[in-house]
């Protein structure tokens, strides 16, 4: 377990501590954050998604273990609207995100690398097929969400026509595409793909680090919130998980640590990002990031040790 939180855990949490305090010492602001981010959304991301899913290896994808995890996402994003809109009172788009912070981890930017630097390329095809999951269905759903809250109820049209505009989404339908096809990328091609691609979960997680540093206070009645969402995020996330891998749907050990580790994963910044986006208050999701980012420490290298 040492070897696991030394060898695989703590280099990648680093990158996010060392912009937090970055930030905090005032080196780096919200506006540099926010450059960082958009270079992330627009170029990084969209390479690392794009290289991943070309080189996925499909076959080898797992649909009832997709589907399994599915459902735990599921339950966890509709247990935390209820809880913060109707116990905590947040609005409703506010709840929306932070039910999504829940239930989207910070797979792609924070996992796949500790997985990757612990187990090797060969062993993270369920995480890139739940990050394909996740992307397609729980993304793309709560945007469609956001979008059709902030336009009054705009039309299907202007809404989908803004997805299909959205950077990330553009490079899984392609990669998609490219890998059921069974296309053959060019060499230069791939080149470049993990070459920007590996810029994605450094300067995601300093930008965070950034970002968290200059977070505002929190009001009084929400102190407990961002506890409760990072509580729920770290512990009963990963139990649920386990819960329904290995008892209901019985699945190997070897293929269930990958998917435990997104359990164990800290609340996904993503919802932050659409937080920013749609003008909606970010305090509580901010926080729920920290916590859950130091709790993940333990819980996945405790789910990385299984």
């Amino acid at each position: 377990m040492i070897e696991i939180l030394f060898g695989g855990v703590l280099p990648i949490f680093a990158i996010g501590a060392i912009g937090f305090w970055f930030g905090r010492q005032g080196l780096f602001d919200l506006a540099m954050a926010s450059a960082i981010n958009r270079f992330v959304f627009y170029v990084a991301i969209p390479a690392l998604g794009l290289r991943l899913l070309i080189r996925a290896p499909m076959d080898e994808f797992n649909p009832l273990l997709q589907a399994g995890f599915l459902a735990t996402e599921i339950v966890v994003y509709a247990s935390v609207f209820v809880i913060s809109r109707y116990l905590f009172k947040t609005d409703t788009k506010e709840a929306i995100l932070l039910g999504l912070a829940c239930a989207l981890t910070n797979h792609i930017l924070f996992v796949l690398p500790i997985a990757t630097a612990l187990f090797g390329e060969t062993a993270t095809a369920p995480i890139v097929a739940i990050i394909t999951m996740d992307i397609i269905l729980l993304f793309s759903g709560t945007l469609i969400a956001m979008e059709f809250m902030s336009s009054g109820g705009g039309s299907i049209s202007h809404v989908l026509g803004k997805i299909s505009k959205n950077p990330p989404i553009l490079s899984i339908a392609l990669g998609l595409a490219i890998s059921l096809i069974g296309l053959k990328v060019p060499q230069s091609l791939d080149v470049f793909l993990e070459f920007t691609g590996a810029a994605a979960a450094p300067c995601a997680l300093f930008a965070m680090g950034i970002v968290l540093s200059q977070s505002q206070p929190q009001q009084a009645g929400r102190a407990y919130l961002p506890v409760t969402l990072a509580a729920i995020k770290l512990l009963i996330h990963p139990a649920l998980a386990w819960l329904m891998l290995t008892v209901l749907f019985d699945t190997t050990s070897s293929a269930t640590a990958p998917v435990m580790m997104i359990a164990a994963a800290p609340c996904g910044a993503m919802a932050f990002v659409l937080a920013l986006n749609y003008q909606i208050r970010v305090d509580a999701i901010a926080r729920a990031i920290l916590y859950s980012s130091i709790g993940s420490l333990l819980t996945i290298t405790l789910a990385a040790s299984l």
